[in-house]
């Protein structure tokens, strides 16, 4: 009888040490990477490069089988650019921060379920998209190219994490337009205003896929509306003209009759 009551007791609640286990493993990568991340803000690049260290025996630990070959991926090759870059003699201060922000950003994206911080860079992308658009349109070759610079350093930190949390086709659509910008967009080309608008609407519903939902209901409902407004109007054209074919028959036979 005790032996049963002990194997009872192992089967209910070694499911529960195992989640608890991996809830711990995660947040020992997470707290790593931020120290990686902070000690290199303060320049103390050897001790980043100590946790970096640290970080490459603990993951991905046991919970290999359990990561997508995405995340694996990424995890391991932020991680390299980052040791690259605090190890690396000829790199510049905000060039090392870049590498270790985008090694922050990864592991954060692969353990937060909600909320990731790259989320939190909404207010840096978008209005530098804006920012492109506004110069297409006053024709300022200068000001789109500066805002396309700052754009693209500021993806390609955060690209890192949006391939871990995006679905792969909206990771891919956004990956299309950075191509049509680094490699066709100019300030004279003619679709690039188009491709602005597009590449906005598309990163907005990355960082919040409700948008979506709300823009294809707004389409819906003005669609709806002109439908029914059409509607209307030739139901009272047709009145309309009716009446007038009846009026213009009742006048022909009062003729008649006179």
């Amino acid at each position: 009888m005790g032996r049963r009551w002990l194997l009872l007791v192992l089967l209910f609640t070694l499911p529960v040490n195992v989640h608890a286990s991996q809830a711990d493993l995660k947040q020992v990568w997470n707290d790593i990477a931020a120290n990686v991340l902070e000690f290199g803000k303060q320049e103390q690049f050897d001790r980043s490069k100590m946790m970096l260290d640290e970080f490459s025996t603990v993951f991905p630990g046991e919970q290999s089988s359990e990561l997508s070959n995405t995340e694996l991926r990424v995890i391991l090759n932020t991680h390299d650019r980052a040791l690259k870059a605090v190890t690396s003699m000829d790199k510049a201060n905000d060039q090392r921060i870049q590498a270790l922000t985008e090694f922050r950003l990864a592991v954060d994206a692969l353990v937060t379920e909600e909320q990731p911080i790259w989320h939190q860079t909404n207010d840096q992308i978008l209005p530098l998209i804006h920012e492109m658009a506004t110069a297409i349109e006053h024709g300022d070759g200068d000001v789109y190219k500066a805002s396309k610079d700052r754009f693209l350093g500021s993806y390609s930190t955060i690209r890192p994490a949006m391939a871990i949390d995006l679905p792969p086709e909206t990771q891919q659509r956004l990956d299309s337009h950075i191509a049509f910008i680094e490699n066709y967009a100019s300030v004279r080309n003619t679709e690039l205003s188009g491709q602005l608008e597009t590449m906005y609407d598309d990163f907005k519903n990355a960082y919040d896929p409700s948008y979506s939902e709300e823009s294809s209901l707004m389409w819906l409902i003005v669609s709806i509306g002109g439908i029914i407004i059409f509607t209307l109007v030739y139901v009272i054209y047709r009145k309309y003209k009716g009446e007038k074919e009846t009026l213009k028959e009742t006048d022909g036979l009062n003729l008649k009759i006179l």
